[in-house]
């Protein structure tokens, strides 16, 4: 099964000694990001990973968050705005595409850009973070297989914490020291990956 040789292939980051290894090994350098960043960047990855998931859920007020921040030029302001527009319709009953909808009219009225969101799909955005992490870890990089059991699986860190002591016979706090620096460099490398495609794919309105 697919969902075990994540949890073999993560055994590679036994042999990780330190934050700045993991990078050099499975990143593309130091990347930081803030709260805010942190906050936009897992709306998208819990996007991509519900749909990839297979499992059926709630398409609810998380999704619809992830599909607009992919299609606005990031900042906190814009962010916060999204979150509070998509909350606030949620707890009136919107829900699915008409959530949706109506979050975008609000949010990104008369624009090229909210035509291009009339027509998207779902799984048409699950698989543009897709082809985005591909092409930024490629297929064989643990921290991938880290992406997919937290996000595609649903795994909590603690999960992944033993599973990778099971396999590796790691201390929990080496353990847990690698899964967290794994998801540092997810949310890092993913967040100005994301941005960068975002702006190319969705061609931005600048006000």
């Amino acid at each position: 099964m697919r969902i075990e040789r994540d949890f073999q292939q993560i055994s590679r980051l036994a042999g990780v000694r330190s934050a700045a290894d993991m990078r050099r090994l499975f990143g593309t350098g130091w990347k930081t990001i803030n709260k805010s960043q942190q906050a936009w960047v897992r709306h998208l990855l819990t996007l991509w990973g519900q749909h990839l998931g297979n499992d059926d859920y709630d398409r609810g007020e998380v999704n619809v968050i992830g599909r607009l921040m992919m299609r606005s030029e990031w900042s906190e302001q814009k962010g916060r705005q999204i979150e509070k527009v998509v909350s606030e319709l949620y707890c009136e009953g919107l829900r699915g595409d008409g959530l949706f909808r109506k979050a975008r009219d609000l949010l990104i009225p008369h624009s090229a850009t909210a035509n291009i969101i009339a027509l998207a799909k779902e799984s048409d955005d699950a698989a543009f973070v897709e082809a985005v992490m591909v092409k930024t870890f490629g297929r064989d990089n643990p921290v991938k297989n880290v992406a997919r059991l937290r996000y595609c699986k649903c795994k909590s860190a603690q999960n992944i914490e033993r599973s990778l002591i099971y396999y590796t016979g790691l201390s929990s706090k080496e353990a847990r020291n690698r899964i967290e620096w794994s998801l540092d460099i997810l949310e890092g490398e993913m967040f100005y990956a994301l941005n960068r495609a975002s702006q190319k794919e969705f061609l931005f309105d600048v006000a």
